[in-house]
């Protein structure tokens, strides 16, 4: 007779991580599972030959960048954060640029980045290891829901809609807005709970 025990919490944790973000290495899964939240807006990517390839090489520089974030543990206020931020931003508009797909924008790489960088918390300190003193550095990454939702706080308006955002000062002077607005929270805790939110 074989006997097969209850699954213990971390276990069932383990069994949702694997659901919701498959089978990957964790970087490589979380940067998977965030192209997805941006990837409906990539009008007319389909029709590129080599959509695939480019999406490979595009997750691999957001894989390596991840790699590197531990690294900026003595970065008070974020400076440098912010610079590596803005030239993936811009490599990565550059790399689909490159490949025929013109229309990549600031607002698609920071969705990308983001959520990607949201997503190694979802996994933990005991999974993916070096990140606990990096959350406060974390931008809001930006859609229609948080961005509502920021209106109620009298948020600046945007120039046009979040994916087509092309300008990277205007990106980061948002960013800047909510770190001004909410000083004595981490911007991913700001959108955490508000993206919860009633209606969210």
């Amino acid at each position: 007779m074989h006997i097969f025990p209850t699954p213990t919490q971390a276990e069932q944790d383990h069994f949702l991580l694997r659901l919701y973000f498959g089978a990957a290495a964790p970087l490589r899964a979380c940067v998977d599972r965030a192209y997805l939240d941006f990837s409906r807006t990539l009008h007319g990517i389909g029709a590129l030959p080599d959509a695939a390839a480019l999406r490979t090489e595009a997750s691999e520089r957001l894989c390596s960048w991840l790699a590197k974030l531990p690294e900026l543990s003595t970065d008070p206020n974020g400076d440098t954060f912010d610079a590596l931020h803005r030239h993936l931003s811009e490599q990565l508009c550059t790399l689909y640029g490159r490949c025929g797909f013109n229309s990549f924008a600031i607002g698609q790489a920071q969705k990308w980045l983001n959520m990607a960088f949201k997503y190694v918390y979802v996994f933990g300190e005991a999974r993916i290891p070096g990140f606990a003193g990096l959350y406060r550095l974390g931008h809001v990454p930006l859609d229609n829901i948080i961005l509502d939702r920021l209106a109620e706080f009298e948020a600046p308006a945007l120039a046009c809609s979040w994916s087509r955002l092309r300008d990277y000062d205007e990106y980061l002077g948002f960013q800047r807005w909510i770190r001004h607005e909410f000083p004595d929270s981490a911007p991913l805790a700001v959108e955490f709970h508000l993206w919860q939110s009633p209606g969210g």
